[in-house]
């Protein structure tokens, strides 16, 4: 997928480790920055809620490149609805081409912008500045629906001025309390419309998904370690069309981005936590075809901070565990299933399987393994591509992270496989897990050296690894003792990493 630069540039990473990991596979085979960005993310969309900016005294926020008005990064949509085109996902909304306004919208608002941006900076709240904002949000979003600017730069344009005036302007000269009331009256009137924009052509309901993840009642500052506020309606909004049977898997991807900063950074109760872990499980194991849809609603389930449901079932180990089993699924999706199962709340009380997980986690390294050898022999005679290390890089490392911890803050909060399981209650596979990790370790290290970019692994080390798991299978495929086996589960087929960009 080609993104790009000025949206490329937006997407900064979360955590200076898995940086610097990302930038050492970088120095040693000399790929592309690009071939990362949207694994260092977090979660791909991500990158759009951090522009550069920065919090400015009085709480507000501007740019720290120079100081002004910060600009949207334009949404880079089309690449993304179009893979999912090329890769055969057709649908309805394609078909779609009413039109909600005309060519001549664009202008009007431009003729009154200035009085809108007043409007929104000051926090005006009278009928009449109420009503120009009316006014001008049906302009500005109805006029994506124009045909002649959804495949031009205008389009862009538009969702740029969306962005500058509803986002970053609203409520930006009042005070931090009074700045999220505002912002909460001017997105409860943009909801509506951008539902009703949710139902038109395939290209417009992407800008919209990606619009509605922006609407923070406080806008968050990585920089800083300011946390965002997110809009619960705008969440509201987004799980319904990620449950939506009616809506492209581009477009809840897009959606996914609220779904993650909610659960992330809103102060949601956990029974709206379990509604939106609900529709994620069953996305992901029933109904998700694309490999980066299944990775975002893994990501998802990684932030939920949901240990059990309301019957005392490990809801998210369990579904975690599912994917990383399923020999069938994309290494990308399993590998991020991985890295989630050294992060989601586990406690004693829940009895997980840790015997099976760290069974299932060193059957997936010695699979991949198997992979990446019979690969490298395929590439004989010709030139290994770039992306090649960092494809296999990342699975690996996201593997070796179940284990450890990947920070100091992690660290300090028990993250890991390793670091869980010398808990009270939960030590009883401390050894197993142990020996699991010390044949997985390797393989990551291996892959550190810039000298094996294109070597096979030792045969000792993938032997090793084959000969533990037939000494050792698990004596229990269920990850509690309330859930259901895991062989007994009908694994979703999927298309496996030879169809993705990273091959």
């Amino acid at each position: 997928m080609k993104h790009d630069v000025h949206t490329m540039s937006h997407l900064k990473t979360r955590t200076l480790c898995f940086s610097t990991l990302i930038a050492t596979l970088i120095l040693f085979v000399d790929a592309p920055q690009s071939v990362f960005a949207q694994e260092d993310s977090g979660n791909f969309f991500e990158g759009f809620a951090k522009p550069l900016r920065n919090l400015t005294a009085d709480g507000g926020s501007e740019d720290i490149a120079d100081s002004k008005t910060e600009q949207a990064p334009p949404p880079a949509v089309e690449e993304l609805a179009l893979d999912l085109l090329v890769s055969g996902q057709t649908h309805p909304s394609q078909q779609i081409d009413t039109e909600l306004t005309n060519a001549e919208a664009i202008k009007d608002f431009a003729r009154n912008r200035s009085q809108l941006g007043d409007i929104l900076e000051e926090g005006k709240i009278d009928s009449d500045s109420m009503e120009v904002i009316r006014k001008s949000l049906e302009q500005l979003l109805y006029s994506l629906t124009v045909k002649e600017h959804q495949k031009s730069e205008e389009s862009n344009k538009i969702y740029d001025l969306l962005y500058r005036y509803f986002v970053k302007k609203s409520g930006e000269d009042l005070p931090p309390i009074q700045r999220q009331r505002y912002r909460e009256q001017v997105f409860s009137q943009m909801l509506p419309l951008m539902e009703e924009m949710l139902k038109q052509n395939y290209f417009v309901r992407l800008r919209i998904a990606i619009l509605l993840s922006d609407l923070d009642l406080k806008i968050g500052d990585y920089r800083n370690n300011i946390s965002p506020v997110p809009f619960r309606a705008a969440v509201d909004l987004a799980l319904k069309t990620v449950a939506s049977e009616d809506q492209p898997e581009a477009v809840k991807i897009c959606c996914l981005r609220s779904l993650h900063k909610g659960l992330q950074y809103g102060d949601f109760s956990k029974v709206y936590r379990l509604q939106i872990v609900a529709v994620c499980i069953d996305q992901l194991l029933g109904k998700a075809d694309n490999w980066w849809y299944q990775r975002e609603l893994v990501k998802c389930l990684e932030v939920s901070d949901v240990d059990i449901d309301e019957n005392g079932v490990p809801v998210v180990v369990h579904a975690l565990a599912v994917v990383l089993s399923d020999p069938t699924r994309n290494k990308m999706v399993r590998s991020q299933a991985a890295h989630a199962l050294g992060r989601v709340p586990i406690s004693s009380g829940m009895r997980i399987n840790f015997e099976l997980l760290s069974y299932e986690l060193l059957s997936f390294t010695i699979s991949m393994a198997e992979e990446r050898d019979d690969m490298i022999s395929s590439y004989e005679g010709s030139q290994v591509p770039a992306a090649f290390m960092s494809h296999w890089g990342l699975c690996f490392g996201n593997v070796y992270l179940a284990y450890q911890p990947l920070d100091q803050q992690e660290k300090t909060n028990e993250v890991g496989l390793l670091q869980r399981t010398t808990r009270p209650g939960m030590n009883d596979h401390a050894t197993q897990i142990k020996e699991t990790y010390s044949r997985i370790h390797p393989f990551f290290s291996f892959l550190l050296n810039k000298n094996n970019f294109n070597t096979k692994f030792p045969e000792a080390m993938v032997t090793s690894g084959k000969k533990w798991l037939e000494e050792y299978p698990p004596s229990d495929f269920k990850v509690a003792p309330n859930t259901e086996a895991l062989v007994n589960l009908n694994q979703k087929s999927q298309p496996e990493a030879a169809q993705t960009a990273s091959r």
